[in-house]
């Protein structure tokens, strides 16, 4: 379970929702859920280097030719696999060869377990019955304990992503020991 209390397989996979991306939409996912499970890239996932991981066989061709291609969530778990991988020192030779000898859901659960126990999406927002007389707000659970209160028309509400790498952050910081006084 993850600080959420939301299996990190299910938390992945409510991404597939959001699908299809363009290349540039999936490369920035795959950096926030890496970022928000505490494995930044050293570098951002370019749409090159997506594509490249295509040519060389570690994710598969997009849905499509051309500008109007799309991307789907097998490949949101090939590019996070990959990363991670490569995060771990493996060769892209090797990652390519994982990537057709497993399945999709053998490939996804290889990406969610090196992901870690961590959260890696945004939990559903919960109604706030401490809003005062006519203001909205929106809650969103980080930890046992802790909740990020948002006022609905809080400029993070509406960037999904900077809301999710935030609530992250939370938890790293929540989780962490206390500095001795």
């Amino acid at each position: 379970m993850t600080s959420t209390g939301i299996e990190p397989l299910v938390a992945l996979r409510r991404h597939a929702a959001d699908a299809p991306w363009a290349l540039g939409e999936l490369a920035a996912l795959a950096d926030t859920l890496l970022e928000s499970a505490g494995h930044g890239p050293p570098r951002a996932t370019s749409e090159r280097t997506v594509r490249f991981y295509v040519g060389r066989g570690v994710v598969r061709p997009p849905f499509g030719r051309g500008p109007g291609s799309t991307w789907g969530y097998p490949h949101l778990v090939e590019l996070l696999a990959a990363r991670l991988a490569q995060e771990a020192g493996e060769s892209l030779d090797a990652v390519g060869a994982r990537r057709r000898a497993l399945d999709d859901a053998a490939l996804e659960r290889y990406a969610v377990d090196r992901l870690g126990a961590v959260p890696v999406d945004l939990p559903p927002p919960a109604a706030s019955d401490a809003a005062p007389a006519g203001a909205a707000w929106q809650r969103y659970p980080v930890t046992d304990g802790l909740e990020l209160h948002l006022a609905a028309d809080h400029p993070l509400v509406g960037d999904p992503r900077r809301l999710g790498a935030l609530i992250a952050r939370l938890a790293r910081e929540a989780a962490s020991p206390a500095p001795e006084s």
